[in-house]
């Protein structure tokens, strides 16, 4: 390490990375705390109690929690700058007979040449540039870098303001962390009259194809929205298999139509998602028994740029609406084909294609049922303590939902289930926008001025992330119409859809340098990520705290 500085984010690196703070395991409540306990030590922090906290989240299951600090400038101003990160990581399977050294930073790097290797891989192990470990990249790095940010501010506290660290959670799951920090980030700015104008979110940059390395900060972050297809079929024995509708045909269609379909992807300045792909399809019959089933269900991964909810809404019915008649016509032809070449004349029932949406079919049975909420929420407590994820509980709830329906016919539901990721674009729309896309501009001409660093603004991050919660990009009308058809809203999954609207952060995702993040060869570029990166923090909090 070339200064005092580096050597110390070094170090609180180290020890970061040696807690094992696995997503969806009770890692992450222990790093939090001990994440909490040396902010706690820090003198500043020892003087004012009341900046710095640790805060659970509300009903869950692994008594998680976030944690903030903040430290005030000498001079006031409510202006506030945040610097965020997550704590969790994701598993280490892959790392096999290294599973035991990949929290270890030391004996990761030296024995990764154990384990089967590419060619850039190897090459950067030669290079000695670079350190391997799960969370060196993703982002262990970017956590020690702010909370290492945050002491140093807080000796001199030579800015005007105030800066905040943020650490959270479970984004590498359904981002319970920043989801439960935003309805206590609008609460404080009410409070202590803090106006956020900015954030950056610690992610590390990684190369795009083609690259050999990355050094990139991006201005924006892709949305993520999962549909989720309830076919309802027509049941039979399979003695009479032509006179019925096998649900699993519906779901099959949707997929063939949807699955990697071009259509859906998203296009913003040469910037392109991939197309959707199929996370689960399933039908819902549990035992056996020679009766078709009566429901199957697939949902998806749709990505988003700026695709509004009306029109991926339309989208999808229209999609849902050809899989239902192209069905229908195969299965006529083949009842004519059966019938013709076993000269046979049948009477088979006859069906039409019937999509809509959750929520028409929710109002409905809820002024029907006035105590549905509440039995619905007595399954919710049963499925969950079933440990059943969020995805499945949304499925259920959906079959009891048409369950209690009045029209009992084949038919296909479209919703949405958890997680919703909107998209975030920061726009020079207002002051505060403006003013922060200024100093990231400033931020990039100093990189290359005086650091020699050449740093790509780039429009998108493509892996999902915490931005998605700084604010809402789509109309309100839109949120609101798009919320209500996530199924277990406000039930299984808290989305702050309110206090969204009013937070409004601009934010960027700026880091280090890492390779293959979720990978056995997750690594970190050492010259770049401590002797670059720590600087254009500075200069940006510096710059934006003036």
């Amino acid at each position: 390490m070339q200064n005092k500085f580096s050597k110390n984010v070094y170090d609180t690196m180290e020890r970061l990375v040696s807690m094992p703070s696995i997503s969806g395991t009770e890692q992450e409540s222990i790093a939090a705390n001990k994440i909490y306990g040396s902010l706690a030590q820090v003198p500043y922090f020892k003087e004012n109690s009341y900046n710095v906290g640790i805060e659970n989240i509300k009903d869950d299951p692994l008594n998680r929690s976030f944690v903030w600090a903040v430290v005030n400038g000498k001079e006031y101003s409510d202006d506030t700058f945040i610097l965020s990160g997550h704590l969790d990581v994701v598993g280490v399977e892959e790392f096999g007979h290294l599973r035991s050294a990949a929290f270890d930073i030391k004996k990761c790097t030296e024995r990764i040449s154990e384990m089967k290797l590419d060619e850039s891989t190897e090459s950067d192990i030669k290079s000695g540039n670079w350190i391997f470990g799960r969370g060196t990249a993703d982002m262990k790095f970017g956590l020690a870098l702010n909370m290492e940010l945050i002491k140093e501010f807080s000796i001199n506290r030579n800015f005007k303001g105030n800066l905040m660290i943020l650490i959270v959670p479970g984004e590498e799951s359904n981002s319970e962390g920043m989801l439960s920090a935003v309805p206590f980030l609008l609460k404080l700015s009410r409070s202590r009259k803090y106006r956020y104008c900015g954030m950056i979110i610690s992610e590390p940059s990684v190369p795009e194809k083609g690259e050999t390395d990355s050094k990139r900060l991006y201005i924006g972050s892709v949305g993520k929205i999962m549909p989720l297809f309830f076919c309802v079929g027509k049941e039979t024995h399979v003695g009479e298999s032509l006179n019925g509708l096998n649900p699993n045909l519906l779901v099959s269609e949707i997929n063939r139509l949807l699955e990697c379909n071009g259509s859906f992807s998203d296009n913003v300045s040469g910037t392109v998602t991939p197309p959707p792909m199929c996370l689960k399809q399933t039908d819902l019959k549990k035992l056996y028994s020679v009766q078709s089933p009566l429901y199957a269900a697939s949902y998806y991964n749709v990505m988003t740029l700026k695709a509004g909810y009306e029109k991926l809404i339309e989208d999808l019915k229209n999609l849902a609406n050809t899989a239902f008649l192209n069905v229908m016509e195969n299965i006529f032809d083949k009842r004519n084909r059966f019938m013709k070449k076993y000269n046979q004349k049948l009477n088979f029932e006859s069906f039409k294609p019937c999509v809509v949406t959750y929520s028409d079919i929710l109002e409905q049975v809820k002024e029907k049922y006035k105590n549905f909420n509440s039995y619905i929420d007595q399954k919710i407590d049963i499925w969950k303590k079933e440990r059943r994820d969020n995805q499945s509980i949304a499925v259920n709830i959906v079959r009891e939902t048409y369950e209690l329906y009045g029209e009992k016919k084949p038919m296909i539901i479209i919703s949405f289930i958890p997680p919703y990721y909107p998209h975030r674009y920061m726009k020079s729309r207002d002051n505060l926008g403006r003013r922060f896309m200024n100093v990231v501009d400033k931020s990039i001409e100093y990189a290359k001025n005086e650091l020699h660093e050449d740093i790509v603004k780039t429009d998108f991050f493509m892996g999902i992330s915490d931005a998605s919660y700084t604010g809402i990009d789509e109309g309100e009308s839109s949120v609101d119409d798009l919320v209500s058809n996530i199924v277990g809203y406000d039930t299984i999954y808290k989305f702050p859809a309110d206090e969204l609207k009013r937070i409004d952060i601009p934010v960027i995702i700026f880091g280090g340098e890492g390779k293959d993040l979720h990978k056995y060869t997750e690594r970190l570029n050492l010259p770049y990520s401590f002797n670059v990166v720590p600087k254009i923090y500075k200069y940006i909090i510096l710059n934006m705290l003036c």
